[in-house]
């Protein structure tokens, strides 16, 4: 359950980028969020998770969240089966050692994403959409009630891309998780999503995808 009210975001000093949220999502939901480069997703996805703070208003949400930004990490010597592992760090306690079942869950994750063919490669020598698809295995890894996505699908190509709606919205109501991504995609999104969060002007609008008109963005 991920809920919002009168929420504002934007950065210190500055007016609000989007004023007055109000908006909420249970448990099972796959929301996608729609609006032009500039309109305030990612500021958004990043206040809800925490790595920034809200100008005012409240924001509900579960403990232990999921996130998948635009930008990957490339750490040295780290292969994709090691970066899903690393999604149960949560999980492991103080001593932060992964066992058998970690890995388990992690082999799972990855084969769901569909990346068992480079589970063995550093990330290092990935392509964009290969990266992306790692961090999407390891958010799923990590069994978080909420997860948040930005742009996931940014370096797929569109059967890529499809498959990931595909996926995202089967892990929303199979496992009852809620789901939140931004992109740019808004014929898979109006396919895909139970729900559309469009921002423009400053103000943030709710619409199912049978309401939803393209000139709103």
């Amino acid at each position: 359950m991920l809920k919002l009210h009168q929420l504002n975001i934007g950065y210190n000093n500055s007016a609000p980028v989007v004023s007055s949220i109000d908006a909420e999502l249970s448990d099972g939901c796959f929301c996608c969020l729609l609006g032009r480069n500039g309109t305030g997703k990612s500021t958004l996805l990043r206040t809800i998770a925490g790595l920034q703070p809200p100008l005012a208003g409240t924001i509900e949400r579960p403990e232990s969240i999921g996130i998948v930004l635009t930008l990957v990490p490339n750490l040295l010597n780290t292969r994709v089966r090691e970066m899903v592992a690393y999604g149960r760090l949560a999980h492991t306690g103080i001593w932060g050692r992964l066992n058998d079942e970690d890995f388990a869950i992690a082999d799972e994750a990855i084969r769901m994403v569909g990346i068992q063919d480079i589970a063995h490669r550093l990330l290092s020598t990935l392509s964009d959409g290969e990266k992306q698809k790692t961090m999407i295995a390891r958010s799923i890894a990590q069994q978080s009630p909420l997860l948040l996505l930005d742009e996931p699908s940014a370096f797929l190509d569109y059967p890529s891309r499809r498959e990931m709606m595909r996926l995202l919205k089967g892990l929303a109501h199979v496992h009852r998780k809620t789901i939140l991504l931004s992109t740019h995609d808004v014929e898979l999104a109006t396919q895909s999503a139970d729900i559309l969060w469009i921002i423009n002007d400053n103000t943030m609008y709710k619409k199912t995808p049978q309401d939803f008109r393209p000139e709103e963005l």
